[in-house]
């Protein structure tokens, strides 16, 4: 059974016009699933909508009954495959009650989700097609004759896994959330891909940028085809140079870049961003115009029967795409069939958390078995499907938000003064070790944390030549490099 965990109420001294300050647990930082948090404090204006007992005291209606502390709860979950944790959980997709947000509980299941770091890994496997012949029967009326057969077998030559989960960096305040920008094509509320943003200007000529500033309203539309293709191109472009969506590359268009989602971890993830040989900046971090918690209330506020709320995880910090050529050319000059193309994948499992609504009709389509007899019986096709496109109550996918874990990133050390250089810093502190990575930022000093993927490519090459020579099969992932220990310098890049 749930307990109450129970939390402090702080009392405020106000008076009309001033500042006072309230707990912000709009941050994943100082939050924790069931428990609010009162350290991380930000300024608020009076009249600026507050939660719970704040509300009441500031309204003048302290003698209404305030809702009730928010409680510990475990929400119904469960895995499918080896990418999705799917929920179907009633608190997650309801709204709330008066002066209580309509999100908390979707809003803090998503931190408790992004607490736990995705398991990753890469696989390489290499096959060859072999010719082979065979001999066949053939009856022809009461004689038999065999005759040579020649055919194709794919033949695995060598298949394995290494673990990579444990070279993901720990994250003492939780990972860094973000929300997708303005102006990214990406699932809004509806089946289809939407923007924040009114377009350039109409046919007429005139400027809808300026009409919306002047209105202050939204302008929510269906992404062109050329924001959903730039969207796309964006996204495998930073997966595949393990950048992540908050960092501003020179093609970006204004509005690209995703957003963190709180003012703290704008200022701890300014300057961290791990990426050699990258072309890109993150000194201007965004916070959205959108932040988690809302889209969360607008999520909760929707009344349709398939909606669904997606968040996602990524992996950052490596070179995904230089460190697989360089696994791809140790495989081929350790292989029998050199001409052949190895396959080397980055894979990320649990990588998906979504919400669903807890209807009869959501839940049959969560399950395999039942969708598939809907697909063979041509239910879904002709009645599912066009309720959930066109019906104003049937389907709505919200997938505007994630979790982001690095391999490697720059951490700003906080003892460091602005201006100085890494030498004067390292004058000044002798006794912190010589061998740290260090560099110069508007910020100060940043140390690097984490391992390398040149230095990690070193320390496994030797294993990965040898699976590949011994024509090894392993299904269990490798955890340790075999071998005597080796020198992680003078990897293929540092």
């Amino acid at each position: 059974m749930p307990t109450d965990i129970p939390v402090p109420s702080p009392s405020y001294n106000y008076t009309p016009g001033s500042i006072i300050s309230v707990p912000d647990v709009t941050d994943i930082n100082n939050a924790s699933y069931g428990v609010n948090s009162f350290d991380n404090r930000r300024d608020l204006k009076v009249g600026e909508p507050v939660d719970n007992e704040q509300s009441l005291r500031l309204l003048g209606t302290s003698n209404l009954e305030a809702p009730p502390p928010f409680s510990a709860y475990n929400s119904e979950t469960k895995v499918r495959g080896d990418t999705q944790v799917i929920s179907h959980d009633p608190h997650l997709s309801e709204d709330g009650a008066m002066f209580c947000p309509f999100s908390e509980a979707l809003y803090r299941f998503l931190l408790e989700q992004a607490r736990f770091p995705p398991s990753f890994n890469l696989s390489c496997r290499g096959t060859h097609d072999e010719t082979r012949t065979r001999q066949v029967m053939r009856q022809t009326g009461d004689t038999q004759s065999y005759q040579t057969e020649t055919y194709s077998k794919t033949v695995v030559d060598f298949s394995f896994v290494i673990d990579l989960t444990p070279m993901l960096l720990a994250e003492p305040f939780g990972p860094p959330i973000y929300v997708v920008g303005d102006r990214t094509a990406a699932h809004r509320g509806k089946t289809y891909k939407e923007v924040d943003a009114a377009p350039s200007t109409t046919p007429e000529g005139r400027d809808l940028e300026m009409d919306r500033a002047a209105l202050g309203k939204e302008f929510r539309r269906e992404a062109t085809a050329d924001e959903k293709d730039a969207s796309r191109a964006r996204k495998d472009h930073l997966t595949n140079v393990g950048l992540p969506p908050w960092v501003h590359l020179p093609s970006d268009a204004p509005g690209t870049q995703a957003g963190v989602n709180s003012d703290e971890a704008q200022w701890r993830y300014q300057y961290a961003t791990h990426g050699a040989n990258q072309t890109f900046h993150d000194s201007d971090l965004q916070i959205p115009s959108q932040n988690l918690r809302q889209w969360a209330d607008e999520y909760c506020a929707s009344k349709k029967m398939l909606k669904e709320f997606t968040f996602e995880k990524i992996v950052h910090g490596w070179n995904f795409l230089e460190l697989r050529q360089q696994i791809s050319k140790t495989l081929k000059a350790n292989w029998a069939h050199p001409s052949n193309t190895p396959t080397v994948t980055f894979n990320i499992e649990s990588e998906v958390v979504s919400v669903r609504p807890d209807n009869w009709l959501s839940r049959m389509l969560s399950n395999r078995f039942y969708k598939v007899l809907l697909w063979l019986f041509l239910i879904y096709p002709l009645i599912i499907w066009p309720y959930k496109r066109y019906g104003g109550g049937g389907g709505g996918e919200w997938r505007v938000a994630g979790a982001a874990y690095a391999m490697a990133k720059w951490v700003h050390l906080e003892d460091s003064i602005l201006g100085e250089s890494v030498e004067m810093y390292s004058q000044r502190t002798p006794m912190l070790p010589s061998f740290q990575l260090r560099r110069t930022t508007l910020k100060g000093i940043s140390r690097l944390e984490g391992v390398r993927e040149g230095e990690w490519f070193n320390e496994w090459k030797e294993t990965i030549a040898v699976f590949a020579r011994e024509k090894r099969n392993n299904p269990d992932p490798i955890i340790t490099p075999v071998g005597p220990p080796r020198s992680t310098q003078g990897g293929y890049r540092q």
